[in-house]
């Protein structure tokens, strides 16, 4: 309010002044003082008003929420068969021999057997990083490259290629690894120098929440590897236990011969059959050699499932063994 009557008198002043020196008259002085007070008054009123009026305050802005995708582990392992290349991600020794003896920079090869052994021998230019710590070193790999796992018989690299996969590497098993392919079947050279993992790499990042699940995969292996002898899943079977048993080779080849009680779903239609697998009793998978199983049986486990792989499959462990196939 004084600051209203502040301006009141200042204008009435310069009225007035200006009023004089033009020289107008008394009435029409008076005239025109009213008429400029009024429009003053008008002016003084609207500023009150707007001095005085709680100005509503404008609604907030609201903030931009950034669509945040959920990365389901479901959706990670349904994607890992959908993309499943004619290869089933496994390489053979003749195709790595010959990429190592050209000096091919764009591979990685990884032997998971335990260090001791190792040392004893290995494939020309691979590190050594024992199956049951791979998850101390999922973040120091090189994402830019390819990543080929070695193993004594092609089935804990099965596994570990599943779970490479999902966490976002470009990876693939040996091929009846390094004893039964490398040097059981194919006789190349071994090699006996200690190689280190390259320096300064940009390694693979998976939604954090993904790669715990992947991390405590290898964290959590129990003795056995995930894999069990044909003889003793054979005496579960005599015992009538309550379990699971999923042939998962080719339809043709099931109906030729198959472990009693198992049910028929093909290695690269698992996605489709998620729902198929048994949520409260052990599963137990096979394939021809185990390779293709252990992959299996790795995503299934990340959907908590539990699953092992027959050691050595259909071919190179059940037939061999001797026990009842059933038609």
């Amino acid at each position: 309010m004084k600051r209203s009557k502040e301006i009141f008198v200042k204008v009435r002043f310069i009225i007035t002044e200006k009023d004089e020196r033009r020289g107008f008259g008394v009435l029409k002085n008076m005239k025109a003082r009213w008429l400029s007070l009024l429009l003053v008054m008008v002016l003084l009123s609207s500023l009150l008003v707007g001095c005085g009026a709680k100005k509503e305050a404008a609604p907030p802005v609201p903030e931009e929420k950034q669509a945040v995708e959920q990365v389901d582990i479901r959706d990670i392992a349904d994607e890992y068969f959908a993309q499943m290349p004619e290869n089933n991600r496994i390489i053979k020794s003749p195709a790595l021999k010959e990429r190592i003896d050209a000096g091919d920079t764009d591979i990685l090869v990884i032997d998971i057997r335990p260090p001791e052994v190792y040392a004893k021998g290995h494939i020309k230019g691979a590190v050594n990083i024992p199956f049951r710590k791979m998850h101390e070193y999922l973040d120091k790999l090189p994402a830019d490259k390819e990543i080929i796992i070695a193993c004594v018989t092609g089935q804990t690299a099965g596994q570990a290629i599943a779970i490479l996969n999902m966490y976002g590497y470009d990876a693939k098993s040996l091929y009846l690894g390094f004893d039964k392919g490398w040097v059981g079947e194919n006789d190349f050279p071994v090699d006996t120098a200690e190689y280190k993992l390259p320096q300064d790499v940009t390694p693979a990042k998976p939604d954090p929440a993904i790669a715990q699940i992947l991390k405590d995969y290898f964290a959590n292996l129990p003795d056995n590897n995930n894999i069990i002898d044909p003889e003793e899943l054979q005496k579960k079977i005599d015992a009538s236990e309550d379990i699971m048993i999923v042939d998962i080779r080719a339809p043709e080849d099931y109906a030729e011969g198959h472990i009693k009680g198992a049910v028929n779903i093909p290695f690269r239609k698992i996605n489709e059959h998620f729902d198929e697998f048994a949520q409260d009793k052990p599963v137990y998978v096979y394939c021809y050699t185990g390779q293709t199983a252990g992959q299996a049986i790795a995503v299934l486990k990340t959907l908590g499932i539990d699953a092992y792989s027959v050691k050595g499959g259909f071919k190179l462990g059940w037939a061999p063994a001797g026990l009842p196939v059933e038609k």
